[in-house]
């Protein structure tokens, strides 16, 4: 049974290996003197026709494995619709360069830039319906597995106030993570001191303590819709596109230190500890009392609570969710082209508005000789512009009538976004502001099948 000439049109289309481009892009690679040919440049009528006469009467689709197939315009002079799907499976990599200064300071420092995202697997699926001058796509990217994390033993001690007893150790400060320590071990006021000891981490001094233990973790996650309408004419090698994206890039960091309390006394009427008074101050720790018994935390005195020393554990915890909408322009161009093989290039840039929630969450737990648990946490919301830029070059290969093989490497840019390492470096005097500063690069391989109807 003979084939509807629409049908039959649209599997040659396809079978030429770029979607959107019929047999009059074929014949710009060809000779243009065969015999029984037709002259393109002189014929000035519609395009259906021409494809009728050249690609109907030549039956020029033997060539490229068309078999007898003529292609041809249906009956009212029209070229498609014709449809197809694509499956990508991705393996991406990203990049940013995080400001959030190091965790702690000294001989031990660390920071996230000293995580690195490997290469990690996500999925493209886009289907497209195409007509003789316009082309219509959606896309959905997702990826969900990028994450690194690094712990480790500290060499040395773990000073919170920079004090004499610590000297040459490791130390926080106002420019590391864990500021309300900092804060509360240098308290002066209100009858409270606790500048008559210093405090920290052992080993220090005579405390042979194990030295603390440390573990980073930074996970981020990437979804992507694009709705594009494109001017793409079967007969040209470029196509040029506008429409609607949504990126939302999800992340969390978190970073934790777990190690013996010790308060090493440096004058006379020293409480042996950070004390209540000390760590929920509004001018020391400003930290609130989760749970757990209201006593600080203290070393082997007891002067603050249950005979120490306590345990203590520090975390940093910051998350944020981006979600950027706005317009987007491709441009798309086929760049080789022969029977079985083909090379294209994709070039898509636009503005977003970037709706960005924060949260920064700070606990501070004894985990043995102790049950107090202090902490704090800040939410935040942003409206901001953002910049998406994205460029590939991909390859396909026939591999029947109805099917390709599609592989190729791609560049994505995403600027004005909020990192999750980088919301601590915004905290300032007890608030919090979103910082969208961040930015994010992405790249990597994609290799799937393409069906065509």
């Amino acid at each position: 049974m003979r084939l509807p000439h629409w049908f039959q049109f649209v599997r040659a289309v396809f079978i030429s290996g770029f979607a959107g481009l019929s047999c009059l892009t074929n014949l710009q690679a060809q000779p243009q003197s065969q015999p029984g040919d037709v002259e393109q440049a002189a014929y000035s009528g519609p395009v259906s026709n021409v494809v009728d006469q050249i690609c109907c009467e030549n039956e020029i689709g033997g060539s490229y494995g068309y078999g007898s197939a003529n292609v041809c315009a249906d009956d009212d002079g029209y070229l498609g619709p014709y449809y197809f799907f694509q499956a990508d499976y991705l393996f991406w990599t990203r990049d940013s360069s995080v400001t959030s200064g190091p965790v702690i300071n000294g001989p031990d420092s660390f920071n996230y830039n000293d995580l690195e995202f490997g290469f990690d697997s996500g999925y493209r699926l886009r289907g497209a319906v195409a007509f003789e001058t316009l082309e219509f796509e959606a896309a959905w990217t997702q990826i969900d597995g990028w994450n690194d994390s690094s712990n480790g033993q500290l060499t040395t001690g773990l000073g919170f106030d920079g004090g004499g007893s610590f000297a040459g150790a490791n130390s926080i400060d106002a420019t590391t993570f864990f500021q309300p320590l900092f804060r509360a071990s240098t308290l002066n006021s209100g009858g409270t001191d606790e500048t008559l000891e210093d405090e920290g981490l052992g080993p220090v001094g005579i405390f042979a303590d194990p030295a603390a233990t440390y573990q980073t973790r930074y996970s981020s996650s990437l979804q992507d819709l694009e709705l594009m309408a494109k001017y793409a004419p079967f007969w040209r090698r470029l196509k040029f596109g506008v429409g609607y994206r949504r990126v939302t890039l999800d992340e969390l960091a978190s970073a934790s230190i777990n190690g013996t309390f010790r308060a090493i006394d440096t004058g006379a009427g020293a409480n042996g500890g950070l004390s209540h008074a000390a760590l929920t101050d509004a001018n020391g720790g400003n930290l609130q009392l989760i749970s757990g018994a209201a006593d600080g935390f203290d070393d082997e005195t007891a002067l603050l609570g249950t005979a120490g020393p306590d345990q203590l554990q520090m975390l940093n915890s910051a998350t944020t969710d981006n979600t950027l909408n706005g317009v987007q322009f491709s441009m798309e161009a086929l760049l080789v082209e022969s029977q079985w093989f083909l090379l294209d290039a994709t070039l898509k840039a636009g503005a977003f508005q970037n709706q960005i929630d924060a949260s920064l969450t700070e606990l501070y737990s004894a985990t043995a000789n102790d049950d107090s648990v202090y902490g704090r946490a800040f939410n935040d919301s942003a409206s901001e512009v953002a910049f998406v830029g994205q460029i590939g070059l991909g390859t396909t290969f026939r591999l029947s009538d109805f099917a390709r093989l599609r592989a190729g490497w791609e560049v994505l840019f995403v600027s004005g976004v909020a990192l999750a390492p980088d919301q601590t470096a915004n905290l300032q005097a007890g608030t919090f502001n979103v910082n969208n500063d961040g930015d994010m690069i992405a790249n990597g391989g994609h290799i799937g099948l393409e069906f065509v109807y």
